[in-house]
């Protein structure tokens, strides 16, 4: 039977395939329609979804890789196919994952193991830079979401949805752009992505931030935010002089003022202010890198035994990606979902995000 009802999807999909299916901008619906589906991971106990949208089949669970990845695969009885990439679940290797934040070049190698090495490209800016655990998770998942991709889109599946939550919202930035720049024999190009990123952390720098939200302009990727839920905020960000474009003046300050500044003692006293402001976030930047990388790094190493650690880089400058879909709570927002000093994530699950996406945007 279920053999039967996959091909009856896959039937309907390829008949359908002629008129485009996904389409450009914030489609309410559709948003809460696959947010319950990358609730559904959880199988069983008190969480598990209210409800799964009647026009969805999943085909297709991973198996949990690298720091307990994991996705499944959906496919609309429309011809459209949906990634839900998993959050953060509560072991200490998916919180790792997270935590592990240095950060590397947005083009380059992970080795994984002695025989396993996992080449990727995000960003077409040099200056792009990435979360470095969040890397390790796509490391592990792209190779299976990409073989799927193939073995659908040769059964006439050319429409894909990206959906994840938390972690696996800073998950889907990166798996989008991986799709982006990966070469013709990964993945055909003539696909269509929409990607609706929930909860999500912040992925990268602003170089990274703006090839993203260029990639997807027009309405095909968005960052969906309660403003009451504190992880977006993360991680933990600092901006130094070297995160700055290499033509705004304060990079090539002493040069600069060098030819326009005549009095020394004028010259001297900003150079100190800028040296001085610059040491103490370096200084930050340095302990970050203790902590979360160095520190850190000894526990990915007893998950991930050959894995071997690209260049960490010293920038700690992390901004949001993606347009953005503001949720404002509202008067009785308090009411229904109240803080109790100890439910810190309350505001970040999946209840308060249904609730005022339908207040504010389903009428």
């Amino acid at each position: 039977m279920q053999k039967h009802i996959v091909l009856l999807f896959l039937l309907i999909a390829q008949c359908s395939y002629s008129q485009q299916k996904l389409k450009s901008g914030f489609d309410a619906k559709e948003y809460l329609d696959v947010l319950h589906l990358e609730w559904a991971h959880q199988d069983s106990g008190k969480y598990y979804p209210p409800y799964i949208p009647s026009n969805y089949k999943r085909l297709y669970r991973s198996p949990e890789v690298g720091l307990k990845n994991k996705f499944d695969f959906w496919l609309r009885d429309d011809s459209v196919g949906v990634f839900c990439i998993r959050y953060t679940i509560p072991v200490g290797q998916s919180w790792l994952e997270n935590f592990y934040s240095g950060m590397i070049k947005a083009n380059g190698k992970l080795t994984i193991n002695d025989s396993t090495t996992f080449s990727y490209k995000f960003s077409n800016d040099e200056k792009a830079l990435v979360h470095h655990g969040w890397t390790i998770g796509i490391a592990h998942i792209a190779p299976l979401i990409t073989e799927k991709i193939r073995e659908y889109s040769n059964k006439g599946i050319k429409e894909y949805i990206f959906i994840g939550h938390s972690q696996g919202a800073a998950l889907t930035f990166l798996m989008r752009s991986y799709l982006e720049y990966a070469p013709e024999n990964i993945v055909p190009k003539s696909l269509i992505y929409k990607v609706y990123s929930s909860a999500a952390p912040k992925p990268g720098n602003l170089f990274y931030s703006y090839d993203y939200d260029f990639i997807t302009r027009n309405g095909w990727g968005y960052r969906i935010v309660n403003t009451n839920d504190w992880v977006p905020q993360t991680p933990f960000t600092t901006q130094i002089i070297s995160d700055l474009h290499p033509i705004n003046p304060f990079s090539k300050r002493k040069e600069i003022m060098k030819k326009r500044v005549k009095k020394p003692l004028i010259r001297l006293i900003v150079n100190h202010a800028v040296n001085d402001m610059e040491r103490s976030a370096c200084k930050t930047n340095r302990k970050y890198k203790k902590h979360l990388t160095k520190r850190l790094g000894h526990f990915v190493k007893k998950s991930l035994t050959q894995y071997k650690s690209p260049v960490i880089e010293k920038s700690n400058f992390y901004v949001p990606a993606g347009t953005p879909i503001i949720l404002q709570p509202d008067s009785n927002y308090d009411q229904l979902f109240k803080y109790n000093g100890e439910n810190v994530f309350f505001n970040h699950m999946f209840e308060p995000y249904i609730y005022l996406t339908k207040l504010h945007y389903i009428k």
